[in-house]
This record gives structure tokens, sequence and C-alpha cells, in this order.
């Protein structure tokens, strides 16, 4: 068998525009919280967002202390629905002996400065009145009729195409508590806004070479619930030390760092699939799950061209019914730094030198400042002790290699 093999990745790359917004992450492994939202540029109305998702955990924290592994899950979407207004919506899912749903969106007029409602989006309320009930009975044809005489449209969210409506679950006899969603077409209403169509750009392919002597010592950094406002500089360092990881992200963050996803995939390192948003994977139905799992893979292959093959499962767990339900190879890993819990460079560096051997995937976040901070040392380290660097894929297929000698 020859010495060295060529492992060669053809990946497309979709180049995309550069995007200074942010994502707020806060996750707790031990606690089984996952918050994601983000951070606008625009003071009232982040104000306004940060305000709502500090008394939201606030309540969670105070009113479920005393369950067994309670769940809180914020996740969000957003949309520049022209150069000055912004639709954030927030979605809150609280696991605990039952499952609820809240949803809270804010709609932000940057020129006139205040936050808009449905009678400033639609000219005519009586024909969304119209559309909107007729879809509810079409779709939910359990809808309790007297509740149809007072709907509220405070909660909606915008895109090309549809207005979504969003209303509580107490207009359905049984719903689990879930979110009802009524999607009602743009082109059937008359708006007093203007809305923005995005146009995709042209791809290009990228191709990534590398030599690597498959009888020297491995290693493959990884890294969780990114990508973040950190995870470029992380790049950098990887670009500068002539080394590569492979991240697990989480879907709902990606649009907002679409150019580091095209750097990662451009520069040699690799992108997994972390779910969409970050929920405790053990508690979901098979629809559920696949829905993490599809969203996250559908966006990243929308915006990199690469559709992801590896799968970290939220919080390390998983069973054989989950991994039934997908063809993605599921990776945890043999060293943890546990980064987001010591918070400084020298523990982090105690949990993962000493426990590197050949052949181990090393677990880090780049969400967090003290994570990037220790970087440079780990990689130094680790050179020191003649490691080479490699992604997980790259990894699992020098292990084979290495298996049918």
């Amino acid at each position: 068998m020859k010495k060295i093999i060529l492992i060669c990745l053809c990946l497309l790359l979709l180049t995309t525009g550069c995007n200074k917004k942010e994502i707020k992450t806060e996750i707790n492994e031990d606690k089984h919280i996952a918050i994601n939202y983000p951070v606008t540029g625009v003071n009232v109305l982040d104000d306004a967002i940060s305000t709502y998702i500090n008394k939201t955990c606030n309540n969670f924290k105070k009113e479920y202390k005393n369950y067994n592994k309670p769940e809180l899950n914020i996740s969000y979407t957003y949309k520049e629905l022209n150069n000055n207004i912004i639709n954030v919506s927030l979605n809150t899912e609280i696991n605990a002996d039952k499952k609820i749903n809240k949803i809270k969106t804010f709609t932000y007029d940057k020129k006139t400065k205040k936050f808009l409602s449905m009678e400033d989006i639609v000219q005519d309320l009586y024909i969304l009145d119209y559309n909107l009930k007729k879809e509810l009975l079409e779709k939910y044809k359990e809808a309790d009729m007297d509740f149809l005489s007072n709907i509220s449209y405070d909660y909606f969210t915008i895109d090309d195409k549809n207005l979504t409506i969003y209303l509580g679950p107490t207009i359905l006899k049984d719903t689990n508590e879930q979110i009802i969603f009524l999607d009602i077409p743009l082109d059937s209403l008359k708006l007093l806004i203007d809305i923005d169509k995005t146009n995709n750009q042209d791809n290009y392919i990228n191709i990534k070479k590398k030599n690597i002597n498959y009888d020297d010592k491995i290693v493959a950094l990884t890294f969780d619930d990114g990508p973040s406002k950190y995870t470029n500089k992380i790049l950098d360092i990887l670009k500068n030390n002539d080394a590569c990881a492979t991240f697990f992200v989480i879907g709902n963050k990606v649009n907002f760092y679409n150019e580091t996803l095209n750097r990662m995939i451009k520069e040699g390192s690799e992108i997994g699939n972390h779910s969409y948003n970050h929920k405790w994977l053990n508690r979901l139905s098979e629809t559920e799950f696949k829905e993490e799992i599809n969203k996250t893979q559908e966006i990243v292959k929308n915006i990199t061209g690469f559709t992801p093959k590896l799968f970290r499962p939220t919080y390390g767990g998983y069973s054989d019914k989950l991994k039934s339900y997908t063809d993605l190879t599921f990776v945890l890993w043999d060293v943890d730094s546990s980064d987001w819990k010591v918070k400084t460079e020298n523990k982090i560096l105690k949990n993962i030198i000493p426990n590197t051997k050949d052949g181990s995937i090393i677990l880090m976040h780049d969400n967090h400042e003290y994570s990037l901070k220790a970087l440079e040392a780990v990689i130094k380290e680790l050179k020191e002790k003649d490691y080479k660097f490699v992604t997980v894929s790259e990894l699992l297929e020098i292990k084979k290699i290495r298996e049918n000698e």
C-alpha cells in the first residue's frame, strides 16, 4: 500500500455578500438551555429583543427549577423586508411535563423609528381577515368558530412569498400546545410597504487537496454551536497554522454567517450538521427530528453547494432509533475540552493535551472567546507532539485504510 494517500475534497462554493449581523447564543449543556437570537445593530429593536429573551429565560429558571430535566429552546427567524424594515420572530419552546410553545414577533422601521403593526403593513385588513379565516378552516377543520371573530394580528413574519400569521393553540381542541401558523400569499394582499426580493448568485467549484501520510499521528479538531462572530478568527488561526477543523453548525445561525461557511470549505475545513435549533433530540418525534436535520442540510447546501455527511447530536445524546432516521454519520468525541465550562486557556489545555491520542476527535465550541484564545496554544502543543490535523471525514477514511491493511 502506498505510504501517501491523497484525499480530494471536491466542494461547490456559493459566493455571497458580506454579512455583519451577529447571533447571540447561550447554550447550557447541563440545564438543556439553547437560546439563539439576532443582534441587528438597531438599538431600540435589540433592546426589545434582549428584554424579552432575559425575561423568558429568568421565568423559565424560576418556574421550572424543580422539574426533572426541563428544556428551554428559543429560536428565531429574521427578515430584512427592505432597506428600512426588519422583521424578527422568536419561537420559545419549553419541554417539562408538557410542551409549551410561544411566539413573539417584532417589526421595526428604521426610517420612521417605530415598531409596525399589521395596520402599517396591509392596506385592507378585511381582505386579510377573509383570507385568514378561509385558510384556517381549510387547514384546521376543528377550529373554534367563536375564536374566529376575534383573531389577533400581533404575531407575524413575512418572506418573499407569504405573510405568515401565528395564532395561539386555543383555536383548536387538541394541538399539544403547538403554535398554529397560516400562510397568506402576498399577491392576495395590498401592501403598504415594499418587499425586496433576494437574488441568488452564481456558484463556482473549489478543490482542496491534502497529502496525508496514513501512518502519521492524526487528530481532528471539531467546533460545535457556531457559527459566531468568533468563527472567522478561528479560521484565521487554522490558516496561519496550516490546520483544519470540522464545524458542526446550528442551522438557524447559518444565514448570518454565509461568507464564513464558504470560507470554511474554501480553506480545507469541513461542515457538519448540529441540528437546526439545538433541541434535545431524544424528546423529538421522527418527523421533528428529520425537520431539525433536513432544514440544516438544505440551508448549508444552498449557501455553500456542499451537503454535510456528518451529524453531531446535541448534548451528545442519541439512540439507535434516532440513528435509523437519517443516513448521516453520527460523530461524537473522545476528548472534551469543556471550554464552555472551564473558561480559561490553561484549563482547556489541561483537558485536551494529556488526553489526546492518535485518531482523537477533540470537542471545542466556536461561540466563546475563551475557546478562541486557547486554540493557538492547543495547535502549537499538539504539533510539538507531531500530530497532523485532518477533518473528521479524513480521519474516518484514514482509520478505515489502517483497519484494512
